[in-house]
């Protein structure tokens, strides 16, 4: 897999540096449908280059057996990988079924689930020690981090300043929801240097 997968950053990983699998992305993929087998593959991309790619089966056929199927590479090597994942179920209050990802470390009920730099399996965040960046960074660089998190999120890497072109396939109302949620993240940012700057001032 290579690249984001390459070694492990000082103070231990972070989310960022990981490849994350989110159930909420296999839904909007169409693959979490009950009673049925749907084979997939999710692709992750840093700075406009492919760094990892994994094969998936989800199988819902039977409720009580459920399961995430992965296969991967790992490394420069291309060692092959395959993980089975269980699944778990509850019954919200409107009816239906909201499905869990099930940690294999702790075995707790999880929307994602992450390998890190360096590792060989998925696993939770809490069982694999994982912090989020921004809870590392100081007060006047949180805005900043968010800021450039949902640019990743959306494929930009423009920084402060910039809002992104509506990509092919990106409906309209989507990428305006989106732009909405950068430019509030972007007046974050403006806002802490103004702050910073008063402080400067005033000192």
């Amino acid at each position: 897999m290579g690249g984001a997968l390459s070694g492990r950053r000082c103070g231990g990983p972070v989310v960022e540096d990981c490849i994350t699998i989110d159930l909420a992305q296999l839904m909007r993929l169409g693959a979490v449908l009950d009673g049925h087998a749907v084979r997939g593959a999710l692709d992750w991309q840093q700075d406009g280059q492919d760094v990892a790619s994994v094969a998936f089966r989800l199988d819902l056929r039977q409720p009580e057996r459920a399961a995430l199927v992965l296969a991967f590479r790992l490394g420069s090597d291309g060692q092959a990988v395959a993980q089975r994942i269980g699944l778990a179920f509850t019954v919200p209050q409107f009816g239906g079924r909201r499905w869990w990802l099930i940690c294999p470390v702790t075995g707790e009920r999880v929307r994602c689930l992450h390998l890190a730099p360096g590792g060989t399996r998925f696993a939770s965040r809490r069982a694999l020690g994982l912090s989020y960046r921004v809870e590392r960074l100081g007060q006047f660089d949180r805005p900043f981090a968010r800021l450039h998190r949902e640019q990743r999120r959306m494929g930009h890497a423009g920084g402060w300043g910039s809002l992104p072109e509506r990509r092919k396939g990106i409906w309209k109302r989507t990428h305006e929801r989106h732009l909405a949620r950068l430019a509030a993240l972007d007046a974050s940012c403006g806002a802490a240097v103004l702050e910073l700057m008063g402080r400067r001032a005033a000192a």
